[in-house]
């Protein structure tokens, strides 16, 4: 093969005439021609052909010499020549495909990226830093009504309270986690955590990750309604988290929390594996998530790849052999059923206990299930069925009515089997549960409900009441 090498003696701007290019690339033809026949070069392995600056170019192209150099092997095997390392441009890696009877191509292919991170790869590393930065603000709660201090083990409850009231579960059923975590939601040393874990406390006890410092913490306030409660700690903190502003089903989550009381923030991951979930005995509504929650868990926070609080786990759902059977006659297992504590419900409680002690809730007054219309089709009422409607339907469970007496939704008209399915001309649905728009509104408010009743659609207007701090 030929390489071509053009020396260039002046940095003047080189001319040339239509007739010098000719004659240069007349004679790198013949040049070419004679390497692709196997010309061999009798007296050595390079001939050099000098050129002269043929009549018609300028005088200031007097200084450049073509000089063409034919490398020459004795099977006529073309060489590549080596270029000059100063002006080479690295390219990617090409494959070079000759057609008959056509020009050569070079279809240029993008190498592999060398040290690409794959998604998955991606999403550890998140995971991992959201750790560490997160870690030093989830804290472990010591009940010291329930903490021994011999063997520094936590002495499990005897029985497990149901968040939102004092009453005792099953074997099948409801099962939350006793003392525990709690995350640092501010730089002036305020701990969020569930009420269940300081509930009876005579005194409480706060042990930072770095597994050295321990501190007496102080009882804020509590929420027993929304399970939830305050403490604060004096003097720097390691750090703290603040909170998200939305969750989205599918997202990755990471739970953090002293999982049986004994391992110190442990970290396990989920998904968000679905939203505004009610609970049995249970008003509330609740995160989803497949992360696994333990016994000690209650009270840490549940993070996205931000490292914000999307939560504070509370429950998990367990099924321990006992209780309802499924078609084939087996009993149903539960598995991954982990519950948090939506964010906005824990910072409007937090907010308030932080400011004032105590919490202010808008009362309604019913008993109520989120329904779709497929469930709507399932029901019936007074041997009628339901119309195919999506709200909030007004339940009577074991005799007694879904409307609590004397309450604003009783004052209202609300019967039992109505179906809320607007307020204030906002729809109810899985995405806006009664529980949020609620949240929204302060006692003494009046909002505007549409209500299914039967096949009839009524407009009622109901004036919301406060609630009672223990129910």
């Amino acid at each position: 093969m030929l390489k071509t090498v053009v020396k260039v003696k002046s940095s003047r701007t080189v001319r040339l005439s239509w007739n010098s290019l000719g004659l240069l690339l007349s004679t790198l033809l013949l040049s070419l021609s004679l390497a692709a026949c196997g010309t061999e070069t009798p007296t050595s392995d390079t001939r050099t052909l000098d050129m002269t600056i043929p009549p018609g170019a300028t005088a200031s192209d007097a200084g450049v010499t073509p000089t063409v150099t034919a490398n020459a092997t004795p099977t006529g095997a073309a060489t590549t020549a080596a270029a000059n390392p100063a002006t080479v441009t690295p390219l990617p890696a090409t494959t070079t495909a000759a057609i008959a009877g056509q020009p050569t191509v070079a279809a240029t292919t993008a190498a592999p990226a060398t040290g690409a991170i794959s998604a998955d790869q991606l999403e550890s590393n998140t995971v991992v830093e959201v750790v560490k930065k997160v870690s030093p603000a989830v804290v472990t709660v010591y009940n010291k009504s329930k903490y021994n201090p011999t063997t520094r083990r936590i002495i499990p409850n005897q029985a497990t309270p149901t968040p939102g009231g004092d009453s005792q579960n099953g074997s099948d059923g409801l099962v939350v986690q006793g003392i525990g975590s709690g995350v640092i939601i501010s730089q002036d040393g305020y701990i969020v955590t569930n009420n269940h874990v300081v509930d009876g406390q005579d005194g409480l006890t706060v042990a930072l990750n770095d597994g050295k410092t321990t501190v007496d913490a102080k009882l804020v306030g509590r929420d027993v309604v929304g399970d939830l409660a305050v403490l604060k700690i004096n003097g720097p903190v390691p750090a703290f988290a603040t909170f998200a502003d939305k969750a989205e089903v599918g997202e990755t989550v990471i739970a953090i929390g002293a999982a049986l009381g004994n391992f110190r923030n442990s970290v396990s991951k989920g998904i968000v594996s679905g939203l505004n979930r009610t609970l049995p005995s249970d008003n509330g509504v609740y995160i989803q998530t497949d992360a696994a929650i333990n016994h000690g868990n209650s009270g840490g926070p549940l993070l996205n790849l931000k490292g914000e609080i999307v939560g504070i786990n509370t429950a998990v759902l367990r099924n321990t052999g006992s209780g309802t059977r499924n078609q084939n006659g087996v009993y149903d297992v539960a598995e991954g059923l982990g519950f948090a504590i939506p964010f906005n419900v824990v910072k409007f409680v937090s907010d308030q206990l932080i400011g004032k002690g105590s919490v202010t809730r808008s009362y309604f007054g019913i008993t109520y299930q989120m329904i779709t219309p497929a469930e709507a089709g399932t029901l019936s009422a007074n041997g009628r069925a339901f119309p195919l409607v999506e709200g909030a339907w007004i339940n009577s469970s074991s005799g007694s009515s879904g409307v609590i007496k004397g309450g604003p939704a009783d004052k209202a008209g609300l019967k039992d089997n109505d179906v809320i399915t607007a307020v204030d001309g906002q729809p109810l649905n899985d995405n806006n549960p009664l529980v949020n728009v609620i949240l929204g509104h302060k006692p003494g408010d009046t909002i505007k409900l549409t209500v299914q009743r039967g096949d009839q659609v009524v407009t009622l207007d109901l004036t919301l009441g406060e609630r009672p701090s223990d129910s």
